[in-house]
């Protein structure tokens, strides 16, 4: 009976501390009604009042209002009513600067800062908007973010509208403890227009949110010496010109113990999932299901690669051919699962990139992967002559797939692999295309069940094996082909069984 007489007053507490909260609304400050005057020192001095309090709400009220930099609180929540409208300055003079991080833009100013602090929350209505205006820095050389937040705890954004920042949307950086639901954001305005970015975070919970962004959208990375660990991704819609499910670049460090499952992830022209480890950084304990995909190239990127870098200050990207290691170790990708994952893939026509590609390094292996129930459909891009093409190392490369130009393989491209499952996979064809289905290059000890693919008359095989062994195949299918099912290439590909 005790426990229950404990719970209630938990709860009584509760209310009673939420039914205390201060409101502060920013018109008792001073901010004034305007799209083109800002109400920077007005909404300072609420934000900073709320503060002194120990806490409460800063209220954006209906209207129209304009700001520069903001410098955010703990124990501050910023609620923005019905029909309330906030937009950051156009004029760069209204933006502090604060110091640039490791890996970024290399941009100093932003609309939303805030570091070492805990309890911030942002809750807004269906009828708001939270707008950078970045569409007036295109050409500038500043484009300011709209949230930069660092080494804070307990984030929360709930019901928010954000749109159009300068460059990067929402940038994280070492924080715990973020939860973001029931937001949209829209930021297609500027090139390199990011989603939301994390840099070793930690225990992060994204539901029920639509993006749609030029960049990145959902982009995770590791430039710091702090795991980016513990995500849950859900229920969400995303659009991205580039990757709508990103780890990388920057992969330092690692990113460990990542769900996410139940999301439609579209228009992503340029790979819609990437998981890259090219810094050093470990990735392992990634879950990723019930996944559909609409308009995109690259189903899924594997990239294990050597390129070392430190990020021990802010460094620009290197995006040449002959990029060179620069020292650091390489690390590692393991116990990763796809499961439950359909595309009706639409990839760039030069070069087509609609495949899968998984590519370690040689003596560095991608480790017990598992693709199940996986269901693709490709475009086929016809004669490419490519059937015989070596796909280069490029270890140091930045890791993107379009640069390993068109593959030898229209499905899945399989490079330095070990422990590979895959159960329940479908792959066809649209159209005519004239390359295999799968090409394997050095995996090892993998199994494979249940497999069907689509074979055109003009391609020589199936499935084409070099340097592999230890490989079972059970229940293999490519349009009752027989003959043609799998090449086995060279002396070193060995202890290879295909049974029904």
């Amino acid at each position: 009976m005790k426990y229950i007489y404990i719970t209630l007053l938990v709860v009584l507490i509760t209310f009673l501390t939420k039914a205390e909260e201060k409101a502060f609304n920013i018109l008792d400050y001073g901010a004034k009604r305007s799209h083109e005057v800002p109400s920077t020192e007005a909404i300072q001095a609420t934000i900073d009042a709320c503060s002194a309090n120990g806490g409460g709400r800063v209220i954006i009220p209906k209207g129209t209002f304009t700001t520069g930099t903001l410098f955010l609180k703990s124990n501050v929540t910023i609620q923005m009513e019905a029909r309330s409208e906030l937009f950051g300055s156009t004029s760069l003079e209204d933006y502090a600067a604060v110091p640039i991080a490791t890996e970024e833009p290399r941009f100093s100013k932003c609309l939303f800062y805030a570091k070492g602090e805990k309890n911030i929350k942002f809750i807004g209505h269906p009828r708001t908007e939270l707008n950078g205006r970045g569409y007036f820095f295109k050409h500038s050389k500043e484009r300011p973010k709209l949230f930069r937040i660092e080494e804070c705890t307990n984030i929360e954004f709930d019901n928010m509208i954000i749109k159009n920042s300068g460059s990067w949307c929402v940038y994280f950086r070492e924080c715990d403890s973020i939860n973001i639901h029931h937001t949209a954001l829209y930021n297609k305005e500027n090139r390199n227009n990011d989603g939301m970015n994390f840099d070793g975070c930690s225990n992060v919970r994204i539901t029920d949110c639509n993006l749609q962004v030029e960049d990145d959208a959902i982009c995770l990375k590791s430039s710091v010496d702090r795991m980016t660990e513990n995500f849950y991704v859900a229920n969400c819609t995303v659009s991205s010109y580039w990757a709508s499910l990103k780890f990388g670049t920057a992969s330092k460090t690692g990113f460990r113990n990542i769900k996410v499952e139940n999301c439609q992830f579209f228009d992503s022209r340029h790979g819609a999932i990437k998981l890259l480890a090219v810094d050093g950084a470990i990735i392992e304990n990634v879950e990723i299901s019930n996944i559909k995909l609409y308009n995109c190239a690259g189903p899924i990127f594997l990239r294990l690669g050597n390129r070392g870098r430190d990020y021990s200050e802010s460094i620009r990207q290197v995006y040449k051919a002959d990029a060179k290691p620069e020292g650091r170790p390489v690390g590692q990708i393991k116990n990763v699962t796809f499961r439950n994952i359909e595309a009706r893939l639409t990839g760039r026509i030069d070069p087509p990139t609609e495949g899968v590609m998984f590519t370690g390094l040689p003596g560095h292996y991608i480790e017990d992967v598992t693709l199940e129930n996986i269901n693709f459909s490709f475009t086929g891009f016809g004669d490419l002559g490519v059937r015989d093409k070596e796909v280069l190392e490029d270890e140091a490369r930045y890791p993107e797939q379009l640069f390993f130009g068109v593959l030898p393989s229209y499905g899945m491209y399989l490079r330095h692999v070990k422990g590979l499952k895959m159960k329940n996979v479908r792959m066809t064809l649209r159209n005519h295309d004239d390359r295999q289905a799968i090409v394997m290059d050095d995996v090892i000890k993998s199994d494979f069940s249940n497999i069907k693919f689509d074979i055109r008359s003009e391609a020589k095989s199936g499935i084409v094996i070099k340097n592999s062994t230890k490989l079972h195949f059970n229940s293999v299918n490519a349009n009752g082909e027989v003959e043609r099912l799998i090449e086995v290439q060279g002396d070193r590909s060995k202890d290879i069984k295909l049974t029904d």
